[in-house]
């Protein structure tokens, strides 16, 4: 049998753990029931997890009248969405935490009637005592007088973890939780269902947003420091090491270490090619020296004799002999 609520003994702490998790008041079962379990716990410790869109108003009052009774200590932990009568419940406890993208909406009470204008009147008289006591029940808690709450209620207002806190609902906010449920807010009027229950799955929360902000500063700070080192220049100053929390955003991890599986292989692939461009540069510069001989054998191959001419044939100077007369005498005898 479904139940909108469980209750969990801890042997280890001797406590016990309830959560309401649904509806209040749905799948047959009520706040009698409820109650029974819970004065079976006798004077134990409580936890109560509340992800609630609120219920039975008069489930919810006899609830939490059962809950501040209770002679254990209390502590609720809103997880997600707290609304309607489930914020009332959450009034009850000696200590009120709230996850930092949870919801606590308060509105009127509202119900049905059926029968002619005396049974309607009744009704709205009915209502009207209820949101009575609802609003005093809350300024126990807040610090908000009878009139703000009152409004507040009129016009059904959603507070964020720290608006509720501010607002004194809330004693302390705790780290942002993604809940399963997605809700059905159609029955509400003044509320983006879509936005509360995106918030509530932890997309687009507001502690991602922050984290998102973070990293953007630290990145716009080291940027130049990274371009260097990649580029193998001198870093001017030892990049820090950050720490991110990531919630259970597997989305946004994954891109990172999908960014950083690409700028280890950028970066082998870059001293790769750095490597291959020092090994072409030596076969250009050898290349060079071997055209460089080769002009020079091809241009002495090339060379021939020089001649020089003159403007015209030289004369023949015969050079003129000394010779001695009885030599001469001699010789022509002999003729």
């Amino acid at each position: 049998m479904n139940k909108w609520y469980s209750i969990e003994n801890k042997a280890e702490s001797n406590s016990v753990e309830i959560s309401i998790y649904d509806e209040i008041g749905d799948y047959g079962t009520s706040a009698k029931d409820f109650i029974e379990e819970v004065k079976n716990v006798s004077e134990r410790d409580i936890t109560l997890r509340i992800n609630s869109v609120g219920g039975s108003v008069f489930d919810g009052l006899a609830i939490y009248n059962t809950l501040r009774s209770h002679r254990g200590y209390v502590n609720i932990k809103i997880e997600g969405l707290a609304a309607s009568i489930s914020t009332v419940i959450a009034m009850a406890g000696d200590n009120i935490e709230m996850a930092e993208n949870g919801f606590f909406m308060i509105h009127n009470p509202f119900g049905q009637s059926a029968g002619e204008a005396t049974d309607m009147r009744k009704t709205a008289d009915l209502l009207d005592k209820i949101k009575s006591e609802i609003i005093e029940i809350y300024s126990k808690k807040s610090s908000l007088s009878a009139e703000e709450l009152s409004n507040m209620m009129d016009k059904e207002t959603w507070l964020s973890s720290q608006e509720a806190v501010e607002l004194g609902f809330v004693d302390n906010i705790t780290e942002a939780m993604k809940v399963a449920a997605s809700f059905d807010l159609s029955k509400f009027t003044n509320v983006n269902e879509k936005e509360v229950n995106d918030k509530l799955g932890l997309i687009n929360n507001q502690k991602s947003l922050k984290m998102t902000e973070e990293l953007k500063t630290w990145f716009n700070g080291v940027k130049e420091e990274i371009l260097n080192a990649v580029n193998g220049d001198k870093v001017s100053s030892p990049v820090e090491e950050v720490s991110v929390l990531f919630s259970d955003n597997e989305e946004i991890v994954n891109k990172f270490s999908e960014l950083e599986e690409n700028a280890i292989s950028l970066r082998e692939e870059k001293e790769e090619l750095a490597g291959l461009v020092g090994e072409k540069e030596g076969t250009i510069a050898d290349l060079t020296n071997k055209v460089s001989e080769l002009e020079a054998k091809l241009a002495k191959s090339e060379a021939t004799e020089t001649v020089v001419e003159a403007e015209s044939d030289p004369s023949i100077v015969t050079e003129e002999v000394v010779v001695n007369e009885w030599d001469s005498f001699a010789k022509s005898i002999l003729k």
